[in-house]
């Protein structure tokens, strides 16, 4: 008998700025940062926070990325400043803050 392993891999994102853009910033970045693929063998659920802001250019500055897990720090590190905020977000050089919740079950 086979035993068939289901692996579900979500990135569930919470907005918890003052300025959210159109709000579909939570969509845009779930879109974009998916959960590392060294990461999605291991169990994982973990929460990552975030500060940013987006300057005049229209560039992502990080600010602080909070998290234990170093793996996904990292990965945050390296890949958020590459996202494509500019349509959902209104407001530049405005601080947002964004938890990310990286899942794996």
């Amino acid at each position: 008998m086979k035993t068939v392993l289901i692996l579900s891999i979500t990135l569930l994102l919470n907005a918890t700025n003052a300025f959210a853009g159109d709000g579909n910033l939570n969509k845009i970045i779930g879109r974009q940062l998916k959960v590392p693929t060294d990461l999605k063998n291991k169990k994982l659920d973990e929460k990552v926070n975030v500060q940013f802001k987006i300057d005049k250019q229209g560039t992502i500055i990080l600010l602080n990325v909070d998290t234990p897990n170093k793996e996904l720090k990292n990965y945050v590190e390296k890949e958020f400043p590459k996202l494509n905020l500019e349509k959902s977000i209104q407001e530049k050089e405005t601080i947002y803050f964004i938890d990310l919740n990286f899942k794996v079950v």
